[in-house]
């Protein structure tokens, strides 16, 4: 392996911005009372911060619809906020990651307003810059989009533009239109927007929707089309081209994003001489309990039993795929799904032991880790009552298509708590005084009712709560060196245990747990001598062959 890099010993900490610290108490999270918590993240233990979009928006996908690259959102702050928190984060040893969004613009942004207008000055320049194709008609001799694509938010991927009598692409929301990454200006146009940020200090990014660059120019009519703008082979030449004249040249560190991949494609994306990133995030383990068999809301609305041995699966292609040729990266969820604890542990009866276990199953496997805000306190899903509660634009673009097909609202309701984004963008829950003293003004989403019982005030006086083991497995990754571990899993067809060990340079660990609500017996089929109990989420057990294990009992060992 090439010599240690510092996201190699990084733990990042993912940052959403709206949600996290009001610092002028417009009930909006913002730069300023971000500034004002940076001394939270030494505490905890992190040291590197990932910031959700913080860009000039409209806000139709909180802040992924970008007007202006090079402008702070008013919701935020200002550039001169910006610079602060860079400044202020770098005198703690903190990098800076930044989300970097290059697959969309929003329909507000200059670009986008010239090319759809044939009158204006500079639409013959950025026309191009989008992806439009002319409408077909059918049979009545109606127009209709130029195929059937279903986008990731439910709805066609075809906007009628008048101006042009034509439809132009947008594979998220109607308000964010694809960019057309084979016209060079445009492409051009983004790598200096992105130099600009780097000079600002910005340490590396995460780069948003990375594998959706390259769209099929053929336009096949499929349903839902999935496979014609997602992870097709020439987005590869334009991340390659974007590392060897932008990341590369200044030595920032890159996260990707992608669904399933193969070996060679994976290594494509962030081996160790890759030319795109420094290291990707997969998805793999995300959605364990999908219920397959629900047609009425498939994909991830469709909640059905956990099954555990799909995470593991998930991890362990992943290690076997990039050990000693890249690096991995390690996480439970981000601002796109439930709350972990709602989602794979027990937020109710088994609250804080199921946040412990989460956390030592996690965060004692090699790789670097990104922990998402709130989850080292347990925050759990909304208990939002009314529709009107939520923000997210998939919700209201899928509670629609809900109704159209017979589901009652109640069910709908309940689907959304369990399931929906906005889950994880609740704010933080600081205290159990008002608003969870994220602001003093009402707040742009609704705090969950929880804040009085689950909060870091509470957390931080107690030795025994999930915080403190956050904080205290934080510190056990740099002193042991967890990151560098050579991985193995055990009992992967299992659905109850999630047993591992991770082979240090001069320690082995060994990750014990069961992943249920129910007692569980589990066979150590592996040389168990010399280990001894080191961590525990219930009381210190010596090891054995056959060991019987409490709802989400974990125990660490170590030799």
């Amino acid at each position: 392996m090439k010599t240690q890099k510092w996201w190699q010993e990084a733990i990042i900490y993912q940052v959403y911005l709206r949600s996290f610290k009001d610092g002028n108490n417009d009930g909006i999270g913002d730069f300023k009372g971000l500034i004002a918590k940076l001394d939270y993240f030494s505490l905890l233990g992190v040291n590197a911060l990932w910031i959700s979009p913080h860009y000039d928006s409209p806000m139709d996908d909180n802040g992924y619809d970008i007007r202006n690259f090079y402008k702070v959102s008013e919701d935020y702050g200002t550039i001169d906020d910006v610079k602060l928190f860079i400044k202020e984060a770098h005198q703690r040893g903190i990098k800076v990651l930044f989300d970097l969004v290059l697959n969309h613009t929003s329909d507000e942004h200059p670009w986008f307003q010239a090319a759809k207008n044939p009158h204006h000055q500079d639409f013959q320049k950025y026309h191009d810059y989008y992806i439009w194709q002319p409408p077909i008609y059918n049979n009545q001799g109606t127009k209709i989009p130029p195929t059937n694509w279903q986008g990731w938010f439910g709805d066609n991927t075809w906007e009628y533009n008048d101006f042009t009598n034509e439809y132009y692409l947008h594979i998220f929301s109607k308000k964010m239109p694809d960019l057309n990454w084979r016209n060079k200006d445009m492409r051009n146009d983004l790598k200096a927007m992105t130099k600009w940020w780097i000079d600002l200090g910005v340490d590396g990014f995460r780069v948003d929707a990375s594998n959706h660059l390259e769209k099929n120019w053929d336009f096949p009519d499929t349903f839902p089309g999935h496979e014609h703008f997602s992870s097709l082979p020439k987005h590869h030449e334009y991340l390659q081209e974007f590392g060897r004249d932008i990341f590369i040249p200044n030595q920032v560190m890159t996260i990707g994003e992608a669904g399933g991949a193969s070996k060679e494609e994976a290594l494509r994306y962030c081996g160790f001489t890759s030319e795109e990133f420094d290291m990707l995030i997969h998805f793999g383990h995300c959605w364990a309990d999908i219920d397959d068999h629900n047609h009425l809301t498939p994909g991830k609305w469709s909640k059905g039993p956990l099954q555990t041995f799909k995470i593991k699966e998930s991890f362990n292609k992943w290690y076997k795929m990039l050990q000693g040729e890249g690096w991995n990266i390690i996480y439970w969820h981000n601002h796109d799904q439930p709350r972990v604890i709602s989602h794979y542990g027990n937020d109710k009866k088994y609250h804080q032991l199921s946040g412990k276990m989460l956390c030592y199953t996690m965060y004692f496997m090699p790789g670097t880790p990104i922990v998402y805000q709130g989850e080292e306190i347990g925050m759990t899903n909304v208990d939002y009552q009314d529709l009107s509660d939520f923000r997210d634009v998939e919700v209201f673009t899928k509670y629609a298509d809900f109704i159209a097909k017979g589901i009652s609202h109640e069910t709908a309701m309940q689907i959304f708590r369990d399931r929906s984004r906005d889950n994880a963008r609740s704010p933080f829950q600081w205290d159990d005084k008002e608003n969870a003293s994220f602001s003093e003004a009402i707040s742009w989403i609704k705090v969950n009712n929880n804040y009085t019982s689950i909060n870091l005030a509470q957390q931080k006086s107690d030795s025994k709560s999930i915080f403190s083991t956050y904080q205290d497995v934080f510190a056990l990754r740099k002193e042991l060196c967890v990151g560098n571990g050579i991985i193995t899993f055990y009992d992967l067809e299992s659905n109850n245990s999630f047993i591992y060990e991770n082979k240090l340079a001069n320690k082995t660990l060994l990750i014990v747990a069961n992943f249920t609500d129910r007692d569980i017996m589990i066979n150590l089929d592996m040389d168990i001598d010399n280990y001894f109990p080191f961590r525990c989420n219930y009381n210190s057990k010596q090891i054995a062959k056959d060991m019987y294990l409490r709802p989400f009992e974990t125990i660490v060992y170590i030799k």
